[in-house]
This record gives C-alpha cells, sequence and structure tokens, in this order.
C-alpha cells in the first residue's frame, strides 16, 4: 500500500467513524461523563484568566492528569504526550523528545512550566531536551487558539503548560505526599519520584523530586544494522524543587526554587565508527515568585504576577581515544516578569490586560560554537475579552509585542528589530443540549529567533552546519478552524471531537537541508555560509571517502507555506465496564510555489484504537496504532515506512496506593520517526515493560 492509499484511508477513517457508532466511554478527553455518573467540570487552567471548563472551551485541547498522566509519563516530553491526538514527538534519540503540534515545533511551541516561560535552549536545536520532568507534573494542557496570547507572541502551534503547583494558591491544612518508584525493561530503566505537601495555617510548604536513569536502547534487530540497542543513548537525570507559599484571604506570595541535572548520550548521526561519541551534560536552576492579589473590587477582579528567573548551562562533550573534550559551551540566562489584571463583568464583557517583559543572555563558547553571544529583549501586552451572545460565546484578543536581537560580541553591532501583532477570536455556538460548534479565527506573526538570523558553523552534536539569515523577516500566518462536539444526554453512551483546520503562511521560516556537504578547504580558502559547501570532489582533496563524510549544510529560509489536517477524538460505552475509543489526526503541509513543495519532517496520517476495561479498581486497556508511510519527507529527506503498535496497560487503584503494568511496542516493530534528524540511524524504541507503584499518604 502506497503512501497515497494510507492517507486516503486513514482520511476516510476520521471522517467517517463518527457516523459507524463504534466508538467508546464518556467522561473522556471530549468532557463527557459516563451515563448515570456525576458530571465533572474539569476547569482547563491554561485557557483563561477566568478558567473555563472543558464545556466552554473553542477549538482542540488536550489535558493529562491522574492516573493516565501516571501511565502516559515518561523521561521526555514529547514521548509522554505522544499518544494525545495532534500531537507527535520530535526525538533526537531516547534522551530528547520535544512536542510538535499539528506539524509545527521549535519556536511555534510555546512550552511552559506554571504558567512562565520553562527557560531551556529545546527550541535552539533539536539534540536539546525540554527542561521539564513529566514525572513531576500534576497534570499537562495543551493549548491552541486565541488564549495562547497570553503566554507569548507567535504560538501558532499552541502551548504546553507542564502544571505541578508547587506554588500553593489555595489554602491548605496538615501534611500529605507520595511515594513512586518505576521500572522499564527497556535499557533497564528505573526512576523514583517523591513529593510532600504542608500547610499549617497561611503557610504552605512544598518539596518534590524525582531521579531516573536508563542504560543504551533496545531497538529491533530488524532495524537494518547488525546492533539491537542505540549506541549512546543512555542518560540519568535528577531535578528537586521546593516552594514556600503565604496564602491567606485575598493574598497569595510564593516563592520556588528548582534544580535539574540531566545528563544524556547523543545517538551517532551516521554509522561512521570513528564518530566522536557526543553527551550533554544539562544542569539548570530555576527561581520563580508570585504575588497573585484578588478580590480587588466590583469591577476588577484579580492582579496575578509571576517573576521568574532561569540560569541554563549545558556542555557538549565529544569522547574519542578515551578523551573528553568539551566541543562548545551554552549558557542561557533568561529574565521574565508576566503581570495580568483581570476585570469582571461589565456590560456583559469580562476580560484581562496583561504585561509581559522578558530578557535572554545567551553565550555559546568553544571549539565547535555555531552562534554567536546574543541578547534577546521582549516586551509585550496583550488584551482578551469575552461575552456571552444570543448564539453562543465571544471570545476575542489582541497582542502587540516588540523584539530586539543584538550580537554582543561586535563592537557597535546593530540590533535587529521586529514588532508583530497576534489576533484572535473565538465563537462557540450550542447546536442543541448534546452539541456545539466552535470556530476559530486568528493572525499570528513571529519574529526571527536569535539561532534563525545568527548561526554560522559546525554543530557536532547534529553533524550539520548552521547557516543563519540576518535578513530574515517577521513570518505571519492566517489561521482557521472549526470544532463540532457531541457530548450526548445522561444516558447516552456516545462522545465525539472533531476538529478540522487550516493555516496559510506568509515567510515560513524553516531549515533546509542543501544536499550539500561542509568543506574544510573552502573554509580554508576564506569562503563562509553556502559558499563553504559543495558536492564536488574535488573540494574535498578528490577524496570520496571525505565527501561521503562531509558534515550536511543546513541553512534557514523563507517561503509561503499552508499547513491543513484534521483531528477526531471518539468513544463509545460497550457496557459499564467496557468501552471503545478511536482517535485519528492527519496533517498536510506545503509551500505554495517553487520546485519541491514538500514541507520537511512533518508526521504521518495517525490512527489509535483503543479497548479499554473500567470498575472500581482494575483498569485495563489494548491500543493499537496506525502510522501511514511518509513519503513527503521534503527536499534531502528520507522517507519512513508506515508501522503499527500495539500497546497495553493494566492499573490498580485503593485509597492509598497503586501499581500499574504498561506494555509499549508488544510486537518489538521497527518504527522511525518522521519528525526526528536522525531517523535514518536512531529508530524508536522497541518493546518495553514497565510496572510502577505509588502510595498516597
Amino acid at each position: 500500500m502506497n503512501t497515497q492509499q494510507s492517507l486516503t484511508i486513514a482520511l476516510m477513517a476520521i471522517l467517517l467513524y463518527p457516523f459507524m457508532a463504534i466508538a467508546a466511554p464518556t467522561h473522556d478527553k471530549t468532557g463527557s461523563e459516563k451515563p448515570g455518573s456525576e458530571k465533572l467540570e474539569e476547569v482547563i487552567v491554561t485557557a483563561s484568566p477566568h478558567q473555563k471548563s472543558a464545556q466552554e472551551m473553542a477549538g482542540s485541547f488536550n489535558l493529562i492528569a491522574g492516573h493516565e498522566l501516571q501511565r502516559e509519563a515518561a523521561s521526555t516530553l514529547g514521548d509522554t504526550l505522544q499518544n494525545q491526538v495532534g500531537v507527535s514527538s520530535s526525538s533526537f534519540g531516547p534522551g530528547v523528545g520535544n512536542p510538535v503540534i499539528r506539524g509545527l515545533g521549535g519556536k511555534r511551541v510555546e512550552i511552559l512550566q506554571n504558567s512562565s516561560s520553562v527557560g531551556d535552549a529545546s527550541d535552539v536545536s533539536p539534540d536539546h531536551a525540554v527542561a521539564s520532568e513529566a514525572l513531576l507534573a500534576d497534570r499537562i494542557e495543551i493549548l491552541r487558539g486565541p488564549a495562547t496570547l497570553r503566554f507569548g507572541p507567535g504560538a501558532i502551534g499552541g502551548v504546553v503548560n507542564v502544571i505541578d503547583n508547587r506554588i500553593h494558591t489555595s489554602p491548605f491544612e496538615g501534611i500529605e505526599g507520595a511515594l513512586e518508584t518505576r521500572y522499564a525493561s527497556n535499557g533497564d530503566a528505573s526512576a523514583v519520584v517523591g513529593r510532600v505537601d504542608a500547610g499549617y495555617q497561611s503557610i504552605n510548604l512544598h518539596l518534590d523530586g524525582v531521579s531516573r536513569s536508563n542504560n543504551n536502547v533496545d531497538i529491533p534487530i530488524s532495524n537494518g544494522g547488525n546492533q539491537d540497542f542505540i549506541a549512546n543513548s543512555d542518560a540519568e537525570a535528577d531535578q528537586f524543587s521546593t516552594s514556600l507559599s503565604w496564602v491567606n484571604e485575598g493574598m497569595v506570595l510564593g516563592f520556588s526554587y528548582g534544580e535539574l541535572d540531566n545528563n544524556y548520550g547523543l545517538p551517532p548521526t551516521s554509522q561512521d565508527p570513528q564518530e566522536p561519541a557526543v553527551r550533554i551534560d544539562m544542569q539548570q536552576s530555576s527561581y520563580q515568585g508570585k504575588l497573585l492579589l484578588t478580590g480587588l473590587g466590583n469591577f476588577f477582579g484579580q492582579l496575578d504576577i509571576d517573576l521568574g528567573y532561569t540560569d541554563y548551562q549545558h556542555r557538549e562533550l565529544e569522547f574519542e581515544d578515551a578523551e573528553v573534550h568539551i566541543g562548545s559551551v551554552i549558557d542561557s540566562t533568561s529574565r521574565e516578569l508576566k503581570a495580568e489584571l483581570t476585570h469582571d463583568d461589565y456590560r456583559g464583557w469580562k476580560g484581562a490586560w496583561g504585561l509581559q517583559f522578558s530578557n535572554r543572555d545567551f553565550g555559546s563558547s568553544g571549539d565547535e560554537s555555531y552562534l554567536p553571544p546574543s541578547e534577546t529583549q521582549r516586551q509585550g501586552f496583550y488584551w482578551l475579552e469575552e461575552t456571552a451572545l444570543p448564539l453562543g460565546n465571544l471570545e476575542l484578543g489582541a497582542r502587540y509585542d516588540q523584539q530586539e536581537v543584538t550580537v554582543i560580541d561586535i563592537v557597535a553591532a546593530k540590533p535587529i528589530k521586529h514588532q508583530t501583532i497576534n489576533l484572535g477570536g473565538s465563537w462557540i455556538v450550542p447546536l442543541a443540549d448534546t452539541q456545539r460548534l466552535s470556530l476559530v479565527v486568528s493572525h499570528s506573526e513571529r519574529a526571527p529567533a536569535a539561532e534563525e538570523l545568527l548561526s554560522h558553523g559546525v554543530h557536532v552534536a547534529t553533524d550539520s552546519y548552521e547557516v543563519g539569515n540576518s535578513e530574515l523577516q517577521k513570518e505571519s500566518a492566517n489561521n482557521l478552524e472549526v470544532t463540532w462536539v457531541y457530548e450526548g444526554g445522561a444516558d447516552s453512551r456516545w462522545s465525539a471531537r472533531l476538529s478540522a483546520y487550516h493555516n496559510q503562511f506568509s515567510r515560513f521560516i524553516y531549515l533546509q537541508d542543501s544536499g550539500l556537504g561542509f568543506s574544510p578547504s573552502l573554509e580554508q580558502a576564506g569562503l563562509t555560509g553556502l559558499d563553504a559547501c559543495s558536492a564536488d570532489i574535488a573540494d574535498f582533496e578528490n577524496s570520496a571517502e571525505q565527501l561521503d563524510a562531509a558534515v550536511n549544510c543546513f541553512d534557514y529560509q523563507q517561503r509561503d507555506a499552508s499547513f491543513s489536517g484534521v483531528e477526531l477524538e471518539t468513544s463509545w460505552m460497550l457496557s459499564d465496564t467496557q468501552s471503545v475509543e478511536l482517535q485519528g489526526d492527519l496533517v498536510r503541509g506545503r509551500f505554495n510555489n517553487g520546485s519541491n513543495r514538500d514541507i520537511p519532517r512533518l508526521p504521518p496520517a495517525t490512527v489509535r484504537a483503543s479497548w479499554i476495561y473500567e470498575n472500581d479498581n482494575w483498569r485495563g486497556s489494548i491500543s493499537l496504532t496506525g502510522a501511514a508511510a511518509q513519503t513527503r519527507a521534503g527536499l534531502n529527506q528520507s522517507t519512513t515506512a508506515g508501522y503499527s503498535r500495539l500497546d497495553a496497560s493494566l492499573s490498580y487503584q485503593l485509597d492509598n496506593w497503586s501499581m500499574f503494568f504498561k506494555g509499549q511496542n508488544l510486537t518489538d516493530r521497527t518504527i522511525r520517526n518522521a519528525t526526528s534528524f536522525l531517523r535514518n540511524v536512531a529508530p524508536e524504541a522497541g518493546r518495553n515493560l514497565t510496572v510502577g507503584v505509588r502510595y498516597r499518604f
């Protein structure tokens, strides 16, 4: 079956499934509930300063919490979220997995920790991991639409908010906590997680920590080579945080401090046995402060001020001939101030105004440093309003930002300045007591980032020679999304959410594989940028071996482009204890003109079907995920074959403790990730069995 047929079948399955009535339980990700159960108004914290329930949300969103998060939590954020509809993981070996939403990642997806920037370097390069531990999270929210304006400009893909509630914002008395340990067979991975919360009168204390490690990750022997593991894929990480908060009527004052140490290996980027092993040694210290004032009067609702300071460093270590060489060092210091003031009902409208200031000092040094030191300053202001209309609920938002990027080590360097405007609106229309339709329209603008403007040189960790473009203009996108939700009545066994979207980009910024190799000879002759790259054997001392081993050249370019896609989540109760679910998504991205119009590194169409058994104490599931082949891989990019993956889980829960068992890729299939730069040399993990136990007190 070719890719065109696979995509067609996947699209037909997604579009026709709601009318086939083969689905699963209520109270699932669509916000529905089981017949006869008490309806739970799940609040989506990220969605609005006024806190919206799932039933008040326009467009598509994802929420993962509770026992589901315990089962899905993994060593990387991308792996934790990969089973959520519309979300995939951009892996760079097992140590790195960054979220990709609707085919968009990097700067177009805002990663937050408790609604503040995580402050790492994961958006700079695909080999940099997100500095956030899903194992410590209470919940993770993924949001698209106008509400993303609250968190920064240009989050066209969406916002991922990892919430651990380390700073308490509501009164808490007594002591409670949890301790969890888990072990996974693939790579002998283990993790220990602990958390304690204590409250006395108005004072609250929070402590948490996680320690995890794994050996080299096993892969199916059928991956095309003769090695059944990914070399240099072992990792270990430790993180802890503590916070103290004072919670009183009308006021919250809190401070938190966290430390993260993460050391992980990067798989070889080629089959060359002489290639040095590269490891990332990462440390991050983060400080957060919060001041929340509530009940400000008859008009103003609350004032929420968040301060953040992050000191991030990572070293790229090269191991060759029993010697360790520091290829490059990245130092990043981030400062952020966010202030949001809400107002209550005024002539039928309620809303919020917000200010956001951020400063990022980015330093890079070492023989393999490919980014000059730079400073990025941003100032932004946003305004959100919503009102109830006779035909539904209307929400409007606007944001204005200024960005200034300055190269630090160049005397009298002229700052690169951009201004962006983001606009958005959503309208939710009840079609009946059991259905609603929402329309989301937005205009998004994003200023080019420092690495897109300034990159220049060999990046050993990714085996690439990257060339930035200081003349890049801001990119913009006009976005449209339509979502239909069916929740059913008290006796209904069916629920569904179907979304279709289209993003039309102007001056889309992307990293293009030039198909050329970097020539040291041309660089020594004084050539730079793509002029130092060639496919002519004469530029490699007439050595075919040197040409084959040459580092690939990539450069940042801009072209008009469009992304279109569809997503489905649907479920059906078979009985009081059994249900089935189906979810699917596909995205198609193309440049609007020119040759080879396929946008590189997009995920394939995916369909996932699950059978679930659940009673008061037990929960079991079997899931089958099918992905189409990705033959539209983009210029100079390799295609990936389709695959099917079988997963299963079983958990048992009591009041104070729970245990779970999870099996992933049970048939040990070879899976190559279309969004990964290392798809050819580092397939996804083979069969993995995980067991975990959690005790609460």
